[in-house]
């Protein structure tokens, strides 16, 4: 079995090395042993009126309508991976919501966490989300450790979206460098139904994530918000893929980061307009500040084109602080540190404000704060 993960959808040159995450991601073969002495730090909050906990796994094909025979019912990250996590899971978290969560609510209804410490070294966390046709139902999911706290975090997300219905999950990884963080995320979306990942990766040695949308019902949509602050050497591998298999679907996909001192991150994100997938549209945008010249940054836009009448467009920006913002904003009587942590803010603040959570939203401004204050320390 191939036990690559991040595949890109279509390779190519090998010579770039973006086909797949690198080898500091490959997943560590676990024993029975090994995770019965790591029980997880897993915490889920109290369920909201309307949403019932299942016990056992939803067979998606069994309860989505029109999805392809030949359509992967896979997360980003892949089949593999996927596997990894149902067979050893030593967490799982499955949710049904049916019309009575259909209020429309700025909150969030649910909240799981895993905390990786050397008492729990190892989290292995399968959730899936069963949202019934008219369905509203939101949910925030964080990583994080104690300080110094060495293991691995692996997380799989399925949500199945049925007509009409409405999920929000937000994804927070703020763990210590000393751990390596998975989370993957599959989609499968029927008709007229919308799904919004909001996702702040911030912490990690070595951090994968990846979400495949399937668009399989008509006027279905996705919508990706993400940012990341990678320094030291720290090494992010994203790859987002939206697969529109139905007529009118639509993606947007943004991704803001900032990369300081030695660390390194390549994004794959994938816009695939399938046959029959005519009036579909796709948008895919990135927006990174390199604050360091030793910092590696690798983007891989493709869009795959099946279908007639369908509008794709991706864009990409990465550098330096622009300096003409940085001397207006000196000339209204900022210094330059100032002004430069104004704009790094600036580029994460659009997602930030997308947490329905006080407590969250201060954790990754506090954490941002950090960082710039170590960049700054070190550029010195």
């Amino acid at each position: 079995m191939d036990r690559r993960i991040n595949i890109l959808p279509v390779p190519t040159w090998n010579k770039l090395s973006v086909n797949a995450a690198g080898d500091s991601l490959t997943l560590p073969e676990l024993t029975k042993e090994l995770m019965d002495a790591s029980a997880p730090h897993f915490e889920a909050g109290l369920l909201p009126a309307g949403v019932a906990r299942m016990e056992e796994i939803t067979d998606p094909r069994a309860v989505m309508e029109g999805i392809p025979e030949d359509a992967p019912l896979e997360s980003g990250i892949g089949s593999y991976y996927d596997q990894y996590i149902k067979t050893q899971a030593n967490a799982r978290f499955f949710i049904k919501g049916t019309k009575e969560t259909a209020e429309d609510k700025a909150d969030i209804d649910m909240k799981t966490s895993v905390r990786i410490s050397a008492q729990s070294p190892y989290a292995l966390s399968h959730h899936q989300i069963y949202a019934e046709e008219g369905s509203t139902l939101s949910l925030m999911q964080s990583i994080s450790s104690d300080p110094g706290a060495e293991g691995l975090a692996a997380d799989l997300t399925e949500i199945f979206a049925k007509k009409d219905a409405t999920v929000r999950l937000f994804q927070i990884q703020t763990a210590d460098v000393a751990v390596r963080s998975y989370q993957g995320v599959a989609i499968y979306a029927e008709e007229g139904a919308t799904v919004e990942i909001v996702r702040a990766v911030m912490g990690s040695a070595a951090a994968a994530c990846g979400t495949r949308a399937l668009l399989s019902g008509k006027g279905s949509s996705y919508t990706l918000h993400a940012i990341y602050f990678a320094a030291g050497s720290q090494y992010f591998d994203f790859n987002d893929i939206a697969d529109h298999r139905a007529k009118n679907t639509t993606s947007d996909m943004y991704t803001a980061g900032a990369l300081a001192g030695e660390s390194r991150k390549i994004l794959r994100g994938t816009i695939d307009f399938k046959k029959g997938a005519s009036y579909a549209v796709g948008h895919e945008v990135e927006d990174v500040l390199m604050l360091s010249n030793k910092a590696k940054n690798r983007i891989v836009p493709l869009i795959l084109c099946g279908e007639e009448n369908v509008e794709g467009q991706h864009a990409a920006s990465s550098g330096k602080p622009d300096e003409r913002e940085l001397y207006y904003l000196c000339t209204r009587g900022l210094t330059p540190k100032e002004a430069n942590r104004l704009i790094v803010e600036g580029r994460f603040a659009p997602v930030i404000d997308r947490i329905p959570d006080d407590e969250v939203r201060e954790i990754l401004s506090a954490e941002i704060e950090r960082r710039l204050s170590l960049y700054e320390d070190s550029a010195q």
